[in-house]
């Protein structure tokens, strides 16, 4: 979401505005998992240039 305010309540329009605290939580979660994904790809190339 990045540096944007969150706000405290959702107001459940259609679509959800960027502001809403529905879209920085799955917004958040889609980060997280990006970054795990690179850190295994990362693991997963140390450990096939090792063996």
């Amino acid at each position: 979401m990045g540096k944007s305010k969150v706000k405290k309540k959702c107001c459940r329009s259609k679509p959800r505005c960027k502001r809403c605290p529905v879209t920085a939580l799955l917004e958040a979660r889609a980060k997280a998992a990006r970054k795990a994904e690179k850190a295994a790809r990362k693991a997963r190339k140390a450990a096939k240039g090792t063996a």
